[in-house]
């Protein structure tokens, strides 16, 4: 998101860049507004500035003109683009006279240099031309079809905008629970935990394995490391795989450090049932405090106890049968977008069909499909494979291929969100974070938010600003940006209360409080608050819980 820094004038800059590249315009004034009506590489834009003289409106008119047949599916378009882009808005009028609609590109500016306008005006070109194929090739599956269900083309942003608003319920107060990938491959100890809970420079003493058939102690290291988690409670491989017990508790005992005071770490696997297709398994990794010292204090991060939980689940299904069906969606996806239902693909399939390599296309498919299911742990180890194999060409990249390069990296910085794991999902989701696309920086919120990064605040505060110079009121905000900027004010509540500051995240959530969609928060905001105060009144440390005093 970028943020614009303000100008003394926004009239004397504006009229620079039209002198600058030779644009011929022409001027009207009222009390409220200057308007120009100006050319530039032989299209028409209206430039409004209000009597603040703080910045300028850009308006492209006459984007794309469509017959007024087409009313449902050029608003579905709209919204569809202002869901995904905040930085230029789509509109349209109904001119009655020619029966036909016009489209309308605009964007707000208050840093007016010549080079900058220019710059935007040149991408309100790029998303004229988008648009318009775009839109031909809707119509065209219009034509083929006869109807098209609109909703259905926004299921996978509605339900990407549902998770994100999940993990935004759940906070971090409350420990982290993770889906992690199914698989018919074997999942080592040792893998598991470098991903979610790592121990480094660890020398592994022995682990003993509690089940109800008695008890086991494991000595060798390569050994433990390879311990498979998803067959610790099952017998047997393929279909013939079988739940045969419903515990185990795998005791891992370690040194570490300087010190190599012995520790031990805690794993405990439940069976969380089974199905035709898969068994299930609930992973919990508990790692010892460290006793305090003057090297390690109260507040430091070894002295604090960290739990994660997670669901594994070993596949019936073989690799024959994965690669069976990887070939048949990767062929399927290729063929139709050759022919006529290239429309009709989904954003997955779409991406699918740009890759000529096998080996990428099916860290792709995979990748995507255990994204779309929950499974993180597993998408992370597809999609980091393409990742890697991507980011060097970066900059020599097609269009469309940076799409895609772009959408593994947001799905990574999704998938170690969930898992907890903010510094890493950081590392992804930043590489995003000017874009304009809401999914990728409310996704960027929840990993500043969750692990309490004080960037947040300026960052946050950067974002609802811009959206207060490009809108002049609330009632201008169409649903999904008042949406977003809902979100960003509790995300801000609640990352307050994190940093003791009661007296600011009160205000947010007082404010709140008449406010339908964000009442329920607001309430539970301040019923924190309040406790919070009462703890504190009694000396109660904020990180310490009553119950332990």
């Amino acid at each position: 998101m970028r943020i614009r820094k303000k100008q003394a004038s926004a009239t004397s800059d504006f009229e620079q860049f039209l002198k600058a590249y030779n644009c011929t315009y022409h001027v009207e004034k009222d009390k409220s507004a200057t308007t120009y009506n100006f050319e530039f590489q032989a299209a028409q834009f209206v430039a409004t500035i209000r009597s603040q003289n703080d910045c300028v409106e850009i308006t492209y008119p006459c984007m794309s003109v469509v017959g007024i047949d087409y009313l449902d599916l050029v608003r579905s378009k709209c919204n569809e683009r202002n869901n995904s882009n905040i930085l230029f808005k789509f509109t349209y009028s109904i001119d009655h006279e020619e029966n036909r609609l016009n489209v309308h590109l605009s964007f707000f500016n208050n840093s007016v240099t010549p080079e900058l306008i220019a710059h935007e005006l040149g991408a309100a070109f790029h998303f004229q031309r988008e648009w318009q194929r775009d839109l031909d090739s809707a119509i065209d599956d219009s034509k083929d079809t006869k109807n098209h269900d609109l909703e259905s083309d926004l299921y996978k942003y509605q339900r990407e905008m549902f998770l994100l608003r999940r993990m935004e319920m759940s906070q971090q107060l409350d420990g982290l629970t993770a889906n992690i990938a199914s698989s018919t491959k074997a999942l080592p100890l040792w893998k598991a935990l470098e991903t979610v809970a790592p121990l480094p420079a660890a020398h592994l003493l022995f682990m003993t394995v509690n089940t109800v058939n008695g008890q086991q102690q494991l000595k060798n290291e390569d050994e433990i490391r390879n311990f498979d988690l998803r067959s610790a409670l099952v017998d047997g491989q393929g279909k013939q795989a079988r739940l045969t017990r419903d515990y185990a508790l795998l005791d891992l005992h370690y040194t570490q450090g300087e010190d190599q005071q012995p520790l031990m770490t805690t794993i405990a696997l439940t069976a969380e049932g089974e199905d035709d297709h898969s068994i299930y398994t609930r992973v919990t990794i508990t790692h010892p405090m460290r006793n305090a010292s003057r090297r390690n204090s109260l507040s430091n991060e070894k002295r604090q106890p960290m739990s994660t939980s997670m669901l594994i689940a070993l596949d019936r299904s073989d690799d024959h049968q994965r690669q069976q069906e990887f070939e048949y969606m990767w062929s399927d996806a290729r063929l139709k977008a050759q022919g006529k239902e290239k429309d009709n693909l989904s954003d997955d399939q779409k991406m699918l069909c740009q890759v000529n390599n096998a080996d990428e296309a099916y860290n792709l498919y995979w990748g995507q499909r255990m994204f779309n299911n929950g499974r993180y742990y597993e998408a992370i180890l597809y999609l980091e494979n393409l990742f890697n194999s991507y980011r060097g060409d970066f900059f020599e990249m097609s269009a469309e291929r940076k799409h895609m390069f772009i959408e593994v990296a947001y799905k990574l910085g999704f998938c170690y969100n969930e898992l907890g794991l903010y510094k890493q999902a950081f590392y992804y989701l930043d590489l995003m974070a000017s874009d304009g696309n809401i999914r990728h920086t409310m996704e960027l919120v929840n990993a500043l938010a969750n692990s309490k990064d004080m960037r947040l605040f300026s960052y946050t505060e950067g974002i609802m600003e811009e959206v207060k110079r490009n809108f002049e009121n609330n009632d201008e905000l169409p649903d999904n940006i008042k949406d977003f900027i809902n979100f960003l004010r509790r995300r801000r509540g609640y990352a307050f209360i994190d940093f003791n500051d009661l007296d600011k995240a009160e205000k947010i959530f007082t404010a709140m409080l008449d406010e339908e969609d964000n009442a329920d928060y607001a309430i539970n905001g301040l019923a924190t608050i309040k406790k919070l105060r009462e703890q504190r009144d009694k000396g109660i440390s904020p990180q310490e819980p009553e119950a332990n005093k």
